[in-house]
């Protein structure tokens, strides 16, 4: 037990430096199930609380009441007359020993269970940390067998936890599939390169059922078994390991058995959801190979892999570097995978993959960029040496600052570009939060019902100012105000920490209607220290109790005085 403690000692450090991160820094989340990650766990209350997962004897339409609760959910879709998760049941699979800890140990004081209460959240988290641990060991074992040093091992393990996008993954969006992929495939890495290099076939069929494990966690991972060649160092070394198992059939049909084994259980689960071993459960979206979005994927603002997680960089580079220098077969292979993968990811109809932190399709693969970057640490002169080193080295604080600029929507879920990425570079104060989220209205979609001119306004550093106050009664139709949209010209200086507030209120009473409060800065339209007419539209749904109201628009400065000059109104309804 001491040996086994020992070994794991550094895996363990760098999981607790990751978790002292999010306690003091990134910040914890209550909700990890959600959006896809709903999907892919909800396998597991289907089956244990609400028994509703077998369906295929009750028609959709013959009984929609069957199909309330995952109705609700919004990850069900329709395959004939029935409904399929519409995730593949590999992660609810790995989470499944969390969650009947949590299901069999948690008493919600008489609350029924559903599944996603409080405890099932931290028991998603705690899982994923589990599976993050497991990746970094793998990873470690990966790199004894290429005799890295030890060094290197450990490097390469911080920044797999703290240079990536594993770093929101493994808390924010603990639920989705992409750190337990990462599991299998740094496993499948393990084994096949243990394979080639001892030819023990146990580690072939070790291999298989981690290459059955990927395809159940995500389907289009069995890519990865394309990244065989690299792992076996040579041409040489691949025919023969092939050799080697044609010449143990026995082993081999085992071998295939059990990868055909484990997607038997998302046939099964299909079946027994809609009748059917086969179904296509993404409708609507698709391969399109015909229009790869080759640089988008890769150096595009919106969410460009090497722009939100640039040590991938540095791992493609140490690719091409250790190629040059006398590896030539390990280069080509390395890159052919890369660019058959890029390929296909790049084509599906979603190319950026939603709402996400940087390219998140790639995560399951990231040891496989980590381990060039490993090994050129091995093999390079002390004075290259520490430079790969310093530029490693700042990508962790550069990840760490824009996972938390993503969770605190100081980054745009999935509408950045160059404009947005710049302005809110590496920038992470409050003002900052919702700066690049700001909407963008058709203007021929409202007319103006009537326009004040206040004129300029001065204010004093650490003073609230009233811009302008109004009655209801003197807006003509108010009960037709959809939108408040009040103009400023200023110089928006980066630096100013002034809010500004925007509220309705019962002019009689103490009952208010509207209240936004945002910072000045949100009013830019176009760049920080440039004078401009900045913009906010107040978007408020129509009041029709028929009571007089007060519209108030105030600043309350910050740390510095303030000149607002041509303020203007606009009450506008829709056409």
């Amino acid at each position: 037990m001491k040996l086994i403690l020992k070994s794991i000692v550094i895996e363990a450090f760098v999981i607790f430096t990751y978790v002292f991160l999010i306690n003091n820094y990134i910040g914890n989340v209550e909700t990890t199930i959600h959006a896809d990650g709903i999907g892919y766990y909800d396998y597991l209350p289907s089956i244990f609380i609400h028994h509703d997962l077998v369906r295929n004897d009750i028609p959709l339409r013959e009984d929609s009441g069957a199909y309330s609760r995952i109705n609700a959910l919004g990850v069900y879709v329709e395959s004939g007359n029935y409904k399929v998760d519409r995730y593949p049941v590999g992660t609810a699979i790995l989470q499944l020993p969390f969650f009947l800890y949590t299901y069999l140990t948690t008493d919600l004081e008489g609350e029924p269970e559903d599944g996603y209460q409080s405890p099932f959240q931290k028991t998603i988290f705690h899982a994923a940390l589990f599976y993050l641990f497991l990746s970094i060991i793998f990873l470690r074992k990966t790199l004894e067998q290429y005799e890295t040093k030890k060094y290197a091992i450990v490097f390469a393990q911080v920044l797999l936890v703290l240079a990536t996008s594993v770093t929101h993954y493994a808390n924010v969006d603990a639920g989705f599939s992409h750190v337990y992929s990462l599991f299998a495939i740094t496993a499948f890495l393990y084994y096949v390169r243990s394979y080639f290099n001892e030819r023990d076939l146990s580690d072939f069929l070790w291999a298989s059922l981690f290459f059955g494990l990927i395809i159940l966690l995500r389907q289009i991972n069995f890519l990865v078994i394309l990244f065989i060649p690299f792992l076996a160092g040579s041409v040489n070394n691949l025919k023969e390991g092939i050799v080697k198992l044609f010449e143990h059939s026995k082993k081999l049909t085992f071998g295939i058995l059990i990868v055909l084994g484990m997607l038997f259980i998302q046939s099964l689960l299909w079946y027994l959801q809609a009748g059917s071993f086969f179904v296509y459960s993404y409708p609507g979206h698709t391969f399109d190979f015909t229009n790869p979005e080759f640089f988008n994927i890769l150096f595009s603002y919106r969410k460009g892999l090497f722009i939100y997680t640039p040590i991938l960089f540095l791992g493609l580079i140490s690719v091409l570097w250790l190629g040059i220098k006398g590896k030539p077969y390990f280069a080509l292979t390395w890159m052919s995978f890369f660019v058959i993968l890029t390929y296909v990811l790049s084509s599906w109809s979603s190319w950026y993959y939603g709402s996400s932190y940087g390219l998140r399709a790639y995560i399951d693969y990231y040891a496989i960029f980590i381990i060039p970057l490993a090994l050129l640490l091995d093999r390079i002169a002390i004075g290259i040496k520490l430079i790969v080193l310093s530029l490693s080295l700042l990508t962790v604080p550069f990840n760490i600052i824009q996972t938390y600029q993503y969770r605190m929507y100081i980054l745009h879920w999935f509408e950045m570009d160059s404009y947005k990425y710049w302005t809110v570079f590496l920038k992470t104060e409050d003002r900052f939060k919702g700066l690049v989220w700001k909407r963008k209205y058709d203007g021929s979609q409202f007319q103006t019902i009537k326009e004040i001119s206040v004129g300029d306004i001065s204010t004093s550093k650490d003073k609230t100012t009233l811009i302008y106050s109004i009655e209801s009664s003197e807006i003509p139709q108010f009960e037709d105000v959809v939108m408040i949209q009040v103009l400023i010209d200023n110089d928006y200086r980066e630096s100013n920490d002034s809010k500004i507030v925007m509220s309705i209120n019962e002019s009689e009473g103490n009952y208010n209607y509207y209240w936004h409060n945002i910072h000045f800065i949100h009013y830019m339209e176009t760049k920080f220290d440039e004078n401009q007419t900045g913009l906010y539209n107040y978007e408020i749904t129509p009041i029709l109790d028929g009571k007089e109201k007060t519209i108030r628009l105030q600043l309350s400065a910050g740390k510095q005085d303030n000149s607002l000059r041509n303020v203007k109104l606009k009450f506008l309804k829709r056409n």
